[in-house]
């Protein structure tokens, strides 16, 4: 069995994406109608508490960063940005609390958030010690093209977006949801994601670079990617993905992760080899699931010795004197004797596998080489069957 089970926690991720969302839209009305906010905010009278519908924040032809618009240390509270269109533009240390980024275009030289805040984690509803209302931003259907440097994106929902060209360099990320997005060259730089999930949501291509290391814990989540164009180039950027993924996770020494995402990795390169090393990676994966599926071992070692019990029948064996042999073309034989001469080629087909020797039936001498063959396939098998049962138990 996998370790992680993909549907149970797609499940759970969707379950907290609708308490999330409604715990948003709460906090939203209730702030947004009483004016009531913490002592920590001071919002903006330009931009907070308003619904901007088709705006253009920064504008111009593409332009390099050192000369994007900027905004500072400004507070948005409770805003809907819908429609509008962020182009060459810079937020320097901003605070986003409960806004709502709705089919906004990023667009140009894109825009960069820089120690900004996405989140109010404290309470205002009193007693308020040890509360936590975890309010947070949301971007829907947008098209992003973005640098998020050294913020905190924490809870942060990401829902039906594109994301391109973007960036999440030295960012508190935790518990933060990319649902049902298209993610391509996403660059991930020493971010803490804890308990961030990624759901169905295809990701063409990710990659950490990381001077340090980013964070991921036992609830960090990434959903399978499903594929749309099954041709070489898409394999071979999905297995890249997943390998990208398996390898932080074995750098947070979460190895039962990184055991799964390399599955993903390997049955994902598999259709790109050539033909030689993809029948190795077959046989890796049938008979093991490449050292992280012991049971595929018990599996195949059953198909090894009904398909030999089977071959024995036909090739011949030897029961008190007398050689049995079955052939297509002949019917001379009642169903009780079939299943009479089938449990002895059984047993021997078992007792060649597990090399415990014969017991009444033998192998004809046509059926030697057939015998050899199961009783190494039987030693190998138990071996490799041992080697993934033990790696998977010092896990």
């Amino acid at each position: 069995m996998s370790y992680i089970n993909f549907k149970e926690e797609v499940y759970k991720a969707k379950i907290q994406f609708e308490n999330r969302t409604k715990n948003n839209e709460r906090l939203f009305n209730q702030i947004k109608k009483d004016k009531n906010i913490s002592s920590n905010y001071i919002p903006n009278e330009k931009y907070s508490f308003k619904e901007f519908n088709g705006s253009i924040l920064g504008g111009g032809h593409p332009k390099s960063e050192d000369e994007f618009q900027e905004i500072s240390y400004t507070d948005i509270i409770c805003t809907k940005f819908i429609n509008c269109k962020f182009s060459n533009i810079k937020f320097k240390g901003c605070k986003f609390i409960g806004c709502y980024f709705i089919n906004c275009d990023f667009i140009g030289g894109g825009a960069v958030f820089d120690e900004c805040i996405f989140i109010k984690q404290e309470s205002d509803t009193t007693p308020n010690l040890n509360k936590e209302d975890n309010f947070s931003c949301e971007f829907n259907e947008c098209n992003v093209y973005a640098k998020f440097l050294n913020c905190d994106i924490g809870h942060i929902i990401f829902n039906k977006c594109n994301l391109r060209n973007t960036n999440f360099e030295l960012n508190d990320m935790t518990s933060g949801i990319i649902f049902n997005c298209d993610l391509k060259k996403i660059i991930i730089i020493d971010t803490d994601l804890s308990g961030a999930k990624i759901v169905n949501s295809y990701i063409e291509d990710l990659e950490f670079r990381d001077k340090y290391k980013s964070k991921l814990d036992e609830k960090t989540f990434i959903d399978k990617i499903k594929l749309r164009k099954k041709n070489r180039d898409e394999y071979e950027g999905i297995y890249t993905v997943y390998e990208n993924i398996a390898d932080k996770f074995k750098e947070n020494n979460l190895v039962n992760n990184f055991g799964e995402y390399y599955f993903l990795c390997r049955k994902t390169q598999r259709k790109v080899l050539k033909p030689i090393p993809r029948i190795m990676s077959f046989l890796g994966l049938v008979t093991c699931g490449y050292g992280e599926r012991p049971l595929y071992a018990a599996y195949f070692s059953l198909f090894v010795i009904f398909v030999f019990s089977i071959l024995y029948l036909i090739f011949g064996i030897k029961v008190d004197e007398q050689i049995v042999r079955y052939s297509f073309l002949e019917n001379g034989h009642t169903f009780r004797e079939f299943l009479r001469d089938y449990n002895e080629s059984l047993n021997l087909s078992v007792g060649m596998f597990a090399a415990v020797g014969l017991n009444e039936a033998q192998p004809a001498p046509i059926s030697y080489m057939l015998s050899n063959i199961e009783m190494l396939l039987g030693v190998l098998m138990m071996g490799i069957g041992t080697g993934a049962l033990v790696k998977k138990i010092v896990r």
